[in-house]
């Protein structure tokens, strides 16, 4: 029995061996992880796992639909797409309030947001002209924004207090009134404020 269930465990893990790393990264692991009271291996594999267990993330990264949109909205904003593959909008916190407010769990429920949000995917770029560059990801991130949007305004007000509280209140109301015009829905009165 125990080795049945010793099997099973391994069956969950995978071992891997990352080589000719630059020293000036390895001294930067170690650091980390003296900080943190870890080995460098557990820092490591904490730090893996929390990188590509994070579902927007990863679909941002493998995604060839987003990879070609994000070029679309890059020219309709009228700027450049970041060189930079690594360097999402928003951190792995802001992805899981995403999946929290929105409820996604999987894969597919970011595919049928992103295939429903690409009509509006002009519209979110014309909100962002005058940027330097676009973040990759940016037209899953609009796509997720066109989804909270088609919904209560209770749903828009979580998403700005949590994600996009950077952006005036006014300003915000403006942008998701813009993108509830353009689905041929109510705008929002702002009741809840």
């Amino acid at each position: 029995m125990k080795d049945a269930k010793s099997k099973d465990l391994s069956e969950l893990f995978n071992t891997i061996t990352v080589r000719n790393v630059p020293a000036d990264v390895d001294e930067a692991i170690t650091r980390q992880a003296k900080a943190t009271g870890k080995s460098k291996s557990d820092f490591v594999q904490e730090f893996l796992t929390a990188t590509f267990g994070d579902l927007i993330g990863n679909f941002i990264r493998t995604s060839d639909l987003v990879a070609l949109m994000d070029q679309e909205m890059a020219r309709m904003a009228r700027t450049e797409l970041s060189e930079h593959v690594y360097d999402l909008e928003m951190t792995q916190a802001g992805h899981r309030e995403f999946c929290r407010i929105l409820g996604i769990k999987n894969n597919d429920d970011l595919q049928r947001i992103m295939l429903a949000g690409m009509p509006y995917l002009e519209i979110r770029a014309g909100q962002l002209r005058g940027i330097d560059s676009l973040a990759r990801g940016n037209s899953l991130y609009a796509a997720l924004l066109v989804n909270a949007v088609s919904r209560d305004e209770e749903t828009v007000l979580a998403l700005h207090r949590s994600l996009f509280n950077m952006i005036p209140e006014g300003a915000f109301q403006e942008m998701v009134n813009e993108l509830r015009k353009a689905m041929r829905m109510e705008t929002f009165k702002w009741s809840l404020i």
